[in-house]
């Protein structure tokens, strides 16, 4: 019997709450023992609110070493055998605290490794630690920011299509308030200046202004979604943007649009995207070799040259509106999300990454990245 325990910090989102979410329910009971806890109350509120009971591991001032006690008596009493981090922080008071114990720090967002990469880097060359990357890219800037391969495993989301199912079947469509023959778009969260939803929203505006029947979801409630509500509120044409009266998760919000459009500057995790492939959902997304990685242009999805840039909003105009093409490539997209984004594969490649830690092996031993099915 494995002891697994899933350490979070405040950096986690709805990625880290599917994957987590994920191997609770799925890892086979007679071979691991798993335990949630968080750095911080915070944390654990967070990890309550998604229904996974946690212990809160107190530090006496916000400082991410100071937890480095309350680790080291939780990995004691508990006799954990491996530590999973979602998030750098996490990694840090685990390798600060942990002893000897294997730690595996699992990463989706490329951005995370360029904000944090002297950290991560430092922490790889210590021994019995490793990372899960979401995807190659995150694994290759990893690389490149000098963490060994043989430190890293790729192993893409889990998706649970039933999970879709349910999601499209069930009455959230009508609650947004968007019939079905109205064409339903979706932008990935984080909504940031960088993820040039702004440019999206424009261009799925102007569709709405020449043909009707588009609408808008733009998630979460930070200082760009609310700049974004603010501009929609002014235009004279018809409404585009769906308000949220609560807050709706994103992997339901995907599965019950038409479309998501991903337009970030730079690389960024490509979970939503994933979900889109999975839903049925037709992807239309700027160039950048994150998206790239999984996205080919008119293969099973719609590609445009990355912001910022003039004529942006006008590339994503004529994506929109090739209704056509979306209709083909999604499908493509979801066969090959069958292939790829399997939840059985996602818990199975986990179970051997935890072994193999376990065992002081290349954390990558017998996990191959499902991706080479395409």
């Amino acid at each position: 019997m494995t002891t697994v325990v899933h350490l979070v910090d405040a950096a986690a989102g709805w990625e880290q709450r599917i994957a987590i979410g994920s191997l609770l329910d799925r890892l086979p009971k007679e071979g691991f023992r798993q335990l949630v806890a968080a750095l911080d109350a915070g944390g654990a509120a967070m990890l309550r609110s998604w229904g996974m009971p946690a212990v809160v591991l107190h530090r006496p001032l916000p400082i991410t070493a100071l937890a480095a006690p309350a680790i080291a008596r939780f990995t004691e009493r508990e006799n954990v055998d491996v530590i999973h981090a979602w998030g750098p922080s996490a990694a840090s008071a685990a390798r600060a605290g942990a002893g000897r114990r294997p730690i595996v720090c699992e990463v989706f967002d490329p951005t995370v490794i360029s904000r944090h990469a002297s950290l991560l880097r430092t922490l790889s060359q210590s021994k019995g630690f490793a990372f899960i990357c979401g995807s190659g890219i995150v694994q290759r800037r990893l690389v490149e920011r000098g963490v060994a391969l043989d430190k890293c495993a790729v192993i893409r989301p889990g998706i649970d299509f039933a999970a879709i199912n349910r999601f499209r079947r069930g009455p959230l469509r009508d609650e947004l308030g968007v019939p079905r023959e109205q064409t339903l778009i979706v932008a990935p969260e984080p909504v940031t200046r960088e993820s040039c939803a702004f440019e999206a929203f424009s261009a799925a505006a102007m569709v709405n202004h020449l043909e009707g029947s588009v609408r808008m979801i733009v998630p979460g409630d930070s200082p760009e979604t609310q700049r974004i509500a603010r501009f929609a509120a002014g235009l004279p044409s018809r409404p585009t943007f769906v308000p949220l009266s609560r807050a709706l998760d994103m992997e339901a919000l995907i599965a019950v649009s038409d479309v998501l459009i991903a337009a970030p500057h730079g690389d960024v995790s490509t979970t939503a995207i994933a979900w889109a492939m999975a839903a049925g959902v037709a992807v239309i997304g700027s160039a950048v070799p994150s998206i790239a990685e999984l996205i080919a242009h008119k293969v099973n999805g719609l590609l445009f040259k990355p912001p910022p840039r003039r004529g942006v909003v006008v590339d994503i105009v004529q994506r929109l509106r090739d209704r056509d093409s979306q209709t083909k490539l999604k499908e493509a997209a979801r066969g090959q999300a069958y292939e790829v984004f399997g939840l059985r594969r996602f818990v199975e490649q986990h179970s051997h990454a935890y072994d193999n830690l376990f065992a002081i092996a290349p954390v990558g031993d017998g996990v191959v990245d499902s991706a080479n099915a395409f």
